[in-house]
């Protein structure tokens, strides 16, 4: 394997060894990967994390994941977009549009903040990709979870229960308080707690209608 100097990152060399044949990939073991790569990750930051971890976590040779991932940083991304998949598919299964406005921001906070709260690493790694070069790949998961807070948030403006109120820029305050909220929660807080806090304080932060 190539070292390379600057990321201490492994890269699989393109001619292989020998003269042995590519192993087909598949779906199943590229997803073993990814569900090891998420415990592993979300447990410490990227720089403690070693592949052979991952690889252990999955019940295969470190080689074998630099066949699916060329390195490190690609599988973080790839982590990174199949953690947000997942936490978009848990909310849209737990959305419940009869419910109040208020009552389905309460169980979008509640998905989210209970999906990192043993996760809060995942959260660095969504940080870091975005502000880079693979920002759109991870705006586009963002941005089906921002649409279904925005959607509770507009039933609440049909229903009265909020007035005057921005949806796209309050979706965006509420998701950057539930992200705020698991970051720099106490140890002694609750799920509960923190939902209960972010469902009460989110209305009134939100910006009214005419603010660009």
């Amino acid at each position: 394997y190539e070292i390379l100097e600057l990321t201490g990152q492994f890269r699989n060399p393109t001619g292989g060894i020998g003269r042995s044949m590519p192993r087909v990939k598949t779906a199943t073991k590229e997803q073993a990967i990814l569900e090891a790569a998420t415990r592993v990750f979300a447990m410490r930051p990227y720089h403690e994390v070693l592949i052979d971890d991952i690889a252990s976590g999955a019940g295969i040779g470190k080689g074998t994941i630099y066949r699916y991932f060329e390195t490190k940083d690609d599988l973080y991304f790839a982590t990174s977009l199949y953690a947000l998949d997942h936490l978009a598919t848990a909310l849209e299964k737990a959305r419940a549009p009869q419910e109040s406005a208020t009552r389905r921001l309460e169980g979008i906070a509640r998905e989210i903040l209970g999906f990192f709260w043993d996760r809060r690493h995942l959260l660095t790694m969504l940080t870091r990709f975005e502000r880079s070069d693979r920002e759109a790949e991870v705006q586009k998961r963002r941005d089906s979870i921002l649409r279904l807070v925005q959607e509770a948030i507009l039933a609440g403006i049909e229903r009265r229960e909020f007035r005057g109120i921005n949806p796209r820029i309050g979706a965006e305050v509420f998701l950057g308080m539930t992200r705020s909220a698991n970051l720099f929660r106490r140890r002694e807080d609750t799920l509960d707690e923190l939902v209960a806090r972010l469902v009460l304080v989110a209305p009134a932060c939100f910006p009214h209608a005419d603010a660009e």
